[in-house]
Parts: structure tokens; sequence; C-alpha cells
């Protein structure tokens, strides 16, 4: 039987206690009274009959008379009459008794139930730190949560159960947009209410928060009468928003924005300057840190950051002074009518790069005013854990719109006026032009065919002579590289040395001019016994110096030429020495212990020390040809001869350039200047041609008579 009820009944059957039934017990009970009554009406009746008929009579006799009285018919039927009833009545109080006690434990369960979810949900709101509201509409009353009063600080009696409780402590500029987001879903726009807005806490500040809700409406007209919901505290949440968005458009290092941010602005700035037709509103400011990097590769990287973020905060605070923050924060009436906002945004490009973007200028003036106080900030010395370090700036400027038809147009333009600034001596500036643009984009050009240059080998090795000035015998040669360019013909080495310098070719020109003067050297050696002690002279870059693996290089090609060190010489310019002194002697150092020999190629050009030039490991000083070619000035003479003499005092030959007149040759001889090279002797040719010209006999013989004619 309980296998077939339905769940719900056999979960009563379970909870509702076992008693026995009342049915029986009330049935046998009316049996039990019914029988009794029928014996008390038999003992009625013998007392009854007892006084009125005769002595000795018996119970059958008072049975008998029993059953012809009235009485008989209703004591007999009193046994099973009061056995019915007794068993309906028992029956009765057994069911009012079984629906009362589950009607009570139905109550029970559903109260506990009830209760149950009550604690889920204040746990649940606990937990996710949530305060609830329930707003009556009708009555216009709110019912604000103890959490809610908590999140802002309030006892429950601060605050009133009233709207005003809660919009009025909204912040003024959030309270229109929540009221608005209120109203919308009242009127059905919405299925949710949500809502983010700043709310004045107890300790004054401004907290975010969330509400989330929803209206309950009347089925019959759709009207809401009520809306429920909750408020989050989720003023963390923002402030890491607001923190990551920040990291995101500022330079971590100096707290300025970063590039991201600066084009965003340039791009606005550019757009409106066009669409109000202004030609020169705008100014870029491109700023480099002249020689950052001596400052990272002396004192370390945490000093360069800590100089870069001192000048970040120089530039802002100098902005600050010159075109007030303020100015740029005028309202949007103004923008509109065309007033003038000059603003202004600086960040940082990246390593020892500025840039500033300078909007509604009035003229030229306002950029140049702008730099001459960038520079006059850095004027002053920079003072980092005790040390005083100045720095200089290069900076470009370039004025827009103007005909550009991209913001990254301008900033291309600014950084190309920042290096003609750098190029042109650093601690200056320089304002874009079109000539600038076009010499740009022939370096460009030019960069991209001396790449493909060296992969179509593209250059030649020319070598010139070095002759003896007292007798014309031919002592070596120095190594040149030339560049014959398909379409534009011969490029002279000062336009392509530099740049390939400067992308990271050098290296490979160097190698391959190396490997072919080495050759051709070692070829030349075995033609006569003669030419055995030829040297040969070649140039290293500061980038080549910079190699680790330079001297594993450099053995490597005189072990495959089979070229003795002994007449191979390097040649440093005197600036290369004097920018990176400890690296050049180091390596020079290397080198001489190597075997090869060393030369200081344009001396003079520069400001090297007596001091330095002692402990340097040299073997030949070479006087530059500016200073040849002045010889027939007093002061050309005195300097060659000071330079002669100094070099004899230290031991080491002197190589003179660039002789072209037999004067100047006589000059030399009579300030006893050993070696010359020059127009005067033989210009740069060919390994082929060296071999028909110079080393063949009948070509060197008359250059020696012709040497000892002029002597």
């Amino acid at each position: 039987m309980a296998g077939g009820m339905p769940p719900e009944r056999r979960s009563w059957v379970r909870r509702v206690p076992a008693h026995p039934s009342r049915m029986a017990i009330y049935g046998a009970l009316g049996f039990g009274i019914g029988l009794t009554l029928t014996f008390v009406g038999y003992v009625v009746d013998f007392w009854a009959l007892y006084g009125v008929l005769p002595a000795r009579i018996n119970f059958a006799m008072i049975q008998g008379l029993h059953r012809v009285t009235p009485v008989h018919y209703f004591t007999a039927a009193f046994a099973p009459i009061l056995a019915i009833v007794g068993a309906l009545a028992g029956w009765l109080q057994d069911k009012v008794l079984f629906y009362s006690r589950h009607l009570a434990d139905l109550v029970t369960e559903r109260t506990e139930d009830l209760r149950a979810s009550q604690e889920r949900y204040e746990l649940a709101a606990r937990g996710a730190n949530d305060g609830l509201w329930d707003w009556d509409l009708v009555r216009n009353t709110i019912y604000y949560s103890p959490r809610w009063k908590e999140a802002l600080g309030h006892q429950a009696a601060d605050v009133a159960n009233a709207p005003g409780a809660w919009l009025d402590r909204v912040h003024p500029d959030d309270r229109p947009g929540l009221e608005a987001r209120i109203r919308s879903h009242l009127a059905g726009a919405s299925d949710h209410l949500v809502a983010e807005y700043r709310i004045q806490h107890a300790d004054g500040s401004q907290r975010w928060m969330l509400s989330r809700g929803i209206a309950v409406r009347d089925p019959a007209t759709g009207n809401a009468y009520r809306i429920a919901g909750s408020q989050t505290d989720i003023d963390d949440q923002k402030r890491m928003e607001e923190q990551l968005r920040r990291l995101a458009l500022h330079d971590p290092l100096t707290g300025i924005a970063n590039r991201t941010l600066f084009l965003d602005r340039l791009s606005r700035a550019f757009g409106r300057a066009r669409r109000r037709r202004r030609t020169e509103s705008l100014a870029i400011i491109f700023v480099d840190i002249d020689r950052f990097k001596n400052i990272n590769d002396s004192l370390g990287h945490p000093i360069g950051d800590r100089v870069l973020a001192i000048l970040a905060e120089r530039f802002r605070s100098c902005l600050e002074r010159t075109f007030p923050w303020a100015e740029a924060e005028q309202d949007e009436d103004a923008v509109r009518r065309g007033d003038r906002l000059l603003s202004w945004t600086i960040a940082r490009m990246g390593g020892d790069e500025f840039i500033v973007l300078l909007e509604e200028i009035r003229s030229l003036r306002d950029a140049t005013q702008v730099v001459q106080a960038l520079e006059a900030e850095v004027s002053r010395s920079v003072e980092v854990e005790g040390r005083d370090l100045f720095v200089t700036l290069s900076t470009g400027i370039v004025l827009g719109p103007g005909v550009y038809e991209r913001p990254e147009d301008l900033l291309r333009d600014a950084d190309t006026a920042m290096y003609r600034a750098k190029a042109g001596g650093r601690g200056r500036f320089e304002i874009f032009d079109e000539n600038m643009l076009a010499r740009a984009q022939e370096q460009l050009r030019l960069e991209t065919d001396l790449h493909r240059a060296l992969a179509q080998n593209e250059f030649q090795v020319v070598y010139q002579p070095i002759y003896e000035l007292e007798g014309g015998r031919l002592r070596g040669f120095e190594a040149l590289l030339r560049w014959h360019h398909p379409e534009r013909g011969l490029i002279p080495p000062s336009r392509f040395i530099p740049l390939a310098e400067e992308i990271g070719l050098i290296g490979r020109l160097g190698r391959m001019m190396l490997v072919e003067a080495c050759r051709r050297l070692k070829r030349w050696q075995d033609l006569d016994r003669e030419w055995r002690d030829l040297t040969l002279a070649t140039n290293l870059s500061l980038r080549q110096i910079y190699n680790p693996g330079l001297e594993e290089e450099i053995t490597g090609i005189l072990e495959e030429t089979g070229v003795d060190p002994a007449t191979l010489y390097f040649e440093i310019t005197e600036n290369t020495l004097i920018e990176h002194p400890k690296q050049v002697i180091k390596m020079l150092t290397r080198l001489k212990r190597l075997g090869f020999g060393v030369a200081i190629d344009d001396f003079g050009t520069g400001y090297s020390s007596l001091a330095m030039l002692q402990d340097l490991p040299v073997d030949i000083l070479k006087i530059d040809q500016v200073f040849v070619s002045r010889m027939d000035e007093r002061k050309g003479r005195q300097i060659v001869a000071t330079i002669v003499s100094l070099a004899r005092a230290l031991g080491h030959e002197v190589i003179a350039e660039g002789i072209e007149t037999e004067e100047q040759a006589d000059e030399l001889r009579r300030l006893s200047c050993a070696l010359g090279q020059g127009f005067l002797f033989s210009q740069a040719l060919g390994g082929d041609e060296i071999e028909a010209k110079v080393l063949a006999p009948r070509s060197s013989e008359p250059k020696k008579r012709s040497m000892r004619r002029a002597a």
C-alpha cells in the first residue's frame, strides 16, 4: 500500500507518529457500554418485578417478562448501536488527529525551509558584499538593508526609509544618469536596472557602487508598483581599472603619457585643426637627450632611469609654467566658438626620446619658446646619488597640419628635424623644412641601395701607395673602399661609410675589405723579393672595435691568406679614440700583442691629450691632409712641425696624407717627415692597376727618380 502512495503522502506517514486506532477502542468501548446498559435493564426489570410477583421468581421468568416489555427492544440493541457509534467516533478522531498532526508538521517543514532559504540569501548577500533595497513605489518608501547602510559607513538609524536617502548621496555628475536608468527600467525599456555611480560615504569620500534591480509589475496593467535590488561596492575594482588604464596610457618610469596616448591625442588634435582650417595651429617638438648612452654605459641603467624621471618632471613643470594646464580645461563652448585654448601633451616615446604636442599655437614663436624653456631646464645639473650630471638636447620642430594628410607624417618629420639637429652638432634645435624631408628620403634610398650593393658585390677595394719621402721607396699601401653604384656612379666613402656604421653593415664591409686586401697583399709580397716587406693599412670602425669576436675574425683571415701580422696596420681616427678611450685602448693593446701595427688617422683634428698619447700602443701618427694643404701658411707649417716633433719624441713614425704638390713634399722633407701619400705620387688604384703601374719594375723606377730629383 505504501508503495502506491504519492511521495508527499509517504513522507506524511513517515513524519506522523504511530498511535493505536481509536476506531477499535471507541467501538469496543461503545459495545461494552451497550452490554452494561442491557445488564442494567435486566437488573431494573428484576427489582421492579420482584416487588409485585410472587416469591421464588427466577431469572428465566425475568428474562421472559423482559422480552415482552418495551425496554427489551431498546436494551437489546444497546451493544451493537453503541459499538457502531464508538467506532465511528474513533474513526473520525483518528482522521482529525492525523490531518492536524500532518498540518503542524507541514507548517514546521515550510518554516524550516523558509528559514534556511533566508539564511542562504543572507549569507550570499553578505558574501557578495551586497546591500539590499526594496522600493515601494506606491508609498514611495525604500527599505535599506543593514548591509546597504554599513557599506556607506552609517548606522541603521542614520538612514531614513526614503528615496532621498539614496539619491541625495549620489555624486551630482552621476545622479542624472542613475535617475534616467531607473525611469527607463520602470517604463519597460530594459529588463533589468544596471547602473554604476559614485556615492558619498560617511567619511566624506566618494565610493563607486553598482546597483542591480528589477521591477515588479501589476499583471493587469503592466505598471510597476515595486522595484527591488542590490547595491555592490565596486570601488576597489574601479581603482584597479583606473590603474590599469593609466598603465596602458602612461609611461611607468616617468609617469607622463606614453606613445599610445600621445598618438591618440595627436590624431584628435589633427582632426580638429583640419575641420577648423587652422593650417599651423599644431606644433610637434621632438626631443632627444644627447649622449645619454654614455650615462647608461658608465653609471648603469638605474642611474639613467633616475635621470629620465627627473628630466620628465622638469619638462612637465616647465610646460605648466609656460602654458598653464588650466587653459586647456575650459568648457567645450569655447572650443565651438573658436577661442584660443593653447594646450599641451608631453610623452616619452621610448629610450631617451620625449615629444611635446602643442595645440592652438599662434605662431612658430610659441614652439621655440617651449624649446628654449626646456633647454634652460637642462642647463642646470641633474643630481643623482651625489653626482652632478649635465645633459644637452637635440630638438626638432614641425608645424601642422598644413599640407599633411596624416598625423603620423608630422611625427616623422619632427623626428627628421631632431636628427638633423643632432647631426649639426647636438645641443641645438632645427625647424623642419622640405629639404630635410628630401635628405631623409635620400638617406633611406641610400640605405636600401647599400644593402643591395653588399649582396651584389658593388664595392671595390682600392689601394693608395705610401712612400718614403727620402729616396722614394715604396713602403706599403692604405686600403680604401669605393662604391660603384649602377645608376649614380661612384659614391664617396664620406657618404656611405657613416651610414654603414649607423645601420650595422660596417662589420660585413670591413670583413669583406680585409679579406680582399690581405689576399692582394700576399700576392704582391710573392711577386718579387723587393716587395716582401710591403705593409697594408686598413681602417677599424667603432662598431668593429666593440665586436667581441674581432680578434678571432682577424686571425682567421690571416690564417686563410697567409699574411704576416707584422705587415698589417689598423688605423683608428683620433675622434674615435677620444670618445671611447677605454674600449679603444683595450682593443689596440690586444692587437699589438698579436703582432699587428696601429696607426692614428686624421691626427690633429681631435683633442687627444699628451698623457693619452704617451700610454697609447701606437706605431704611426698620420697628419690629416687639412694641415698638409695649409703648409704654405705659417700656422699650418708650425702645426705640422709640432706633430712631427711630438711623434719623434714618442718614438712614432709619421705619415703625411694628401700631398698634392712638390712644394708640400719638399717642406715635409725639411721637417723630417718620413712617409707620405697623396695624388702627387698616386691616387688610389685597383689591385690590377697597382701591379701594372706601381709594382712593375719599369713603372716604379721613374717614381724613384722623380723622388730623387725632388730631394
